[in-house]
């Protein structure tokens, strides 16, 4: 009983050690960069007020907030906070509230006055444009290149603000100064998402950088109804859209490298792909997949009652329940590793278990070109919904079985 308080006190003070150690690294602002925020925040409050003045007719500032630097990339971790050249400022102009973002340096500011303008006129654009049904909910994201010009601040900080007076999809588009992107949100639609057709989204001028993606939620249970693609972020792929999505429409537009003229140019090509992730429950498993990938068939077969793994050789697992899914899997595509390399497709079957299997261990044996290897899974790889692990293959024909055992 001595040993374990000793030891205990021991674990208390090294602990303590630790957290003191970690304080100098934790991120809060330094004395010096405090200062130079408040010179900031003193700074920006009359050239706003001479920005609402000039364009509005004058307003009140409710209150100014000097943004921070997102982390530097550095060898050494550096988690301290510095003071950025924007400073947000809430202002209030004939009883509506907006912000204005300025940057102290430059003088310069912007505004989201006509967001909710911007954002209804993209809805309608985008139904009428793309001839689809009414999406459940839009999301709708624009960036104004200049503010982020030296990667001052983070995307959230600045999406949706614009120079003065722009209020519709055409003052957007009517230069390339802008990167926006909408996302129109369905739940367990029936609509015929692979024919629709995106180019009539894009105007046919150089405009600005311009991303549109449809996503329909596999049910209202999945929905998700924050942002789910952001500034630098447009791929649906991976556990979690998996889970989430059955079918997805990306396209975009925007420039591209020309060797030739060795510059950034418009081309008359949309970017256009569609995935639909197929989904199957059995025996405790869901597995969802890319079905332009992947041709799967299951089916419940008698177990092995004993199995030694490479891993594992001399502690032999025997099956839980007598069953295992078996899947019969063939690949949709002609030449799989470099399609895959080429268009940086995921080619996982990805394969979701209750939250209640946390820790439970999977036996999978995986059998092509006449040889069959087995692995051993522990379902410890957690989302707030679900655990997950995943399968992929290379092989033409590839077939695998899971199921869960024990060892004993």
């Amino acid at each position: 009983m001595t040993y374990i308080k000793t030891a205990t006190t021991v674990r208390r003070l090294a602990f303590v050690f630790i957290i003191i150690c970690l304080l100098p690294l934790s991120a809060c602002m330094s004395k010096e960069e405090r200062a130079i925020a408040r010179n900031h925040e003193k700074l920006a409050g009359p050239i706003v007020q001479e920005y609402l003045e000039l364009n509005y007719g004058g307003g009140e500032i409710d209150y100014v907030k000097c943004l921070k630097l997102p982390d530097r990339d550095t060898v050494i971790p550096d988690f301290s906070d510095y003071a950025s050249p924007y400073v947000r400022t809430a202002v209030i102009v004939d009883e509506k509230e907006f912000f204005v973002l300025v940057n102290v340096k430059t003088g310069k500011c912007y505004d989201n006055y006509n967001e909710q303008l911007v954002v209804d006129d993209f809805k309608s654009y985008a139904v009428s444009t793309l001839s689809i049904d009414i999406p459940y909910d839009f999301e709708v994201n624009y960036f104004l290149k200049e503010l982020d010009l030296d990667g001052q601040l983070n995307g959230s900080d600045y999406a949706n603000y614009t120079e003065y007076g722009i209020s519709s999809v055409d003052d957007l588009f009517e230069n390339d100064q802008y990167e926006i992107s909408v996302i129109c949100k369905y739940i367990a639609s029936d609509m015929d998402f692979k024919s629709v057709d995106t180019k009539r989204f894009f105007p046919a001028t150089e405009v600005s950088d311009v991303y549109i993606s449809l996503v329909n939620f596999r049910s209202n249970e999945r929905y998700i109804s924050e942002d789910i693609a952001g500034y630098e972020y447009y791929a649906f792929e991976g556990n979690r859209f998996f889970y989430y999505l059955s079918d997805v429409v990306i396209a975009n537009k925007k420039k591209e490298y020309d060797q030739e003229s060795d510059n950034f140019i418009y081309s008359d090509t949309v970017n256009h792909s569609y995935a639909r992730y197929n989904s199957t429950s059995i025996n405790g498993i869901e597995f969802a997949w890319n079905d332009s990938i992947y041709d799967l068939d299951f089916k419940v077969v008698p177990a092995e009652k004993e199995v030694r793994t490479k891993h594992y050789s001399g502690e032999p697992y025997y099956s839980v329940d007598h069953k295992v899914v078996s899947v019969e899997c063939t690949s949709l595509l002609e030449d799989t590793d470099d399609t895959y390399a080429m268009n940086d497709i995921d080619d996982s079957i990805y394969c979701y278990f209750d939250k209640a299997l946390y820790g439970k261990e999977i036996v999978v044996s995986e059998s092509s070109n006449n040889e069959t290897r087995y692995d051993v899974w522990s379902l410890d790889w957690k989302e707030d919904d679900y655990i997950y692990q995943w399968l992929s293959t290379y092989n033409e024909k590839t077939s695998f079985t899971l199921g869960f055992y024990e060892r004993k």
